[in-house]
């Protein structure tokens, strides 16, 4: 191995560990922020404090919705100070999940109804609490099924659809005159 690889190997490997260590620690972050006893386990009652407290932070205009303008400021301003962990994710997608009345924004209750079902679902163990891992494995598992059912929807929309296509060529193929050829 040449010196040059050798140095951008380890070059890799350092931003790969610099960027790990920061998406570590935005979750951290969120996990500490919702286990306010600090026993190192989030109740359901701290879970809910804790999302009811991020919901507020998002609801700029202060009139009991979230919208995806609103969202996106927030995870904007989140951005700014090196929190990008778990947003690449579009808002309105993300609110389109819990938007039970399909009105294009989230109530307080729908957000609380969203967060109440997440926390069933990360609660592994079933002891009703989450642990540190099972937050982080419940947001993997999340954005693993977003990106499922994101590939699910184009399909659905045809996206993928290459039906009229010569496979490979780049063209397609004209719709039928009619006239037998």
């Amino acid at each position: 191995m040449t010196r040059k690889t050798l140095c951008t190997l380890i070059a890799a490997m350092l931003a790969t560990a610099a960027f790990s260590a920061a998406a570590n620690k935005s979750g951290d972050d969120k996990f500490k922020m919702m286990d306010t006893n600090s026993d190192g386990q989030v109740s359901s009652a701290e879970h809910a404090a804790g999302v009811t407290k991020m919901f507020g932070e998002m609801d700029a205009n202060k009139d009991g919705f979230v919208t995806a303008a609103e969202m996106d400021a927030r995870h904007a301003m989140k951005a700014d100070k090196g929190d990008m962990r778990g947003h690449d994710m579009k808002s309105s997608d993300k609110i389109a999940k819990m938007d039970k009345d399909g009105d294009g924004k989230l109530s307080a209750a729908e957000h609380d109804a969203g967060a109440a079902d997440m926390f069933k679902m990360a609660d592994s163990d079933g002891n009703g609490m989450l642990s540190q891992s099972e937050m982080s494995s419940a947001h993997g598992k999340m954005m693993s099924k977003d990106k499922a059912s994101k590939d699910k929807d184009k399909d659905a929309a045809g996206m993928t659809d290459h039906s009229g296509h010569d496979a490979g060529s780049g063209t397609t193929t004209p719709p039928p005159d009619g006239n037998d050829g």
